[in-house]
């Protein structure tokens, strides 16, 4: 019997092109290989030509399902807007992980925010924001394989 493909497997283009930016920014949100280019991500949002879902999160619930980035900067902690939306991106089948915006997070946690703005993002629409090939690719094959396993 032909096992049926899960409707959010990944197909593979073998002719991947990572997107380039036009600002001077480089920001990277390095997760292993995975690395996502999230000056690009901003870039696109800021000019329409991607737009995720907003989401508030609850910080407090937030932070009893996600492990927290214990490497912030503390000065640069008391200049974080707290207003500018994080972004939080699947990773991992409907698992989603801050990529953008620790700090923020962090900074309204301290100062007693119940919630914060998001930038949400599905990882059909996290693909093209792949910084290079290879990583991409070792995405695609992690991703469909742990389709598999449900």
């Amino acid at each position: 019997m032909k096992k049926i493909k899960h409707p959010r497997t990944l197909k593979l283009k073998k002719n991947y092109i990572p997107k380039k930016q036009i600002n001077d920014e480089l920001e990277i949100y390095k997760n292993g290989i995975f690395n996502f280019f999230i000056s690009k991500i901003l870039e696109d949002i800021e000019n329409g030509i991607f737009t995720p879902k907003m989401e508030r999160i609850n910080i407090e619930k937030w932070k009893k399902t996600h492990c927290t980035n214990d490497s912030l900067n503390e000065e640069h902690l008391k200049m974080v807007n707290t207003k500018k939306p994080i972004i939080q991106a699947e990773i991992s089948i409907d698992k989603f992980e801050i990529i953008d915006g620790n700090h923020r997070f962090e900074k309204a946690f301290r100062d007693g925010k119940k919630t914060i703005n998001s930038y949400k993002i599905y990882v059909e629409e996290l693909i093209p924001y792949f910084y290079d090939q290879k990583g991409y690719e070792c995405f695609v094959k992690y991703w469909n394989s742990k389709l598999d396993e449900l």
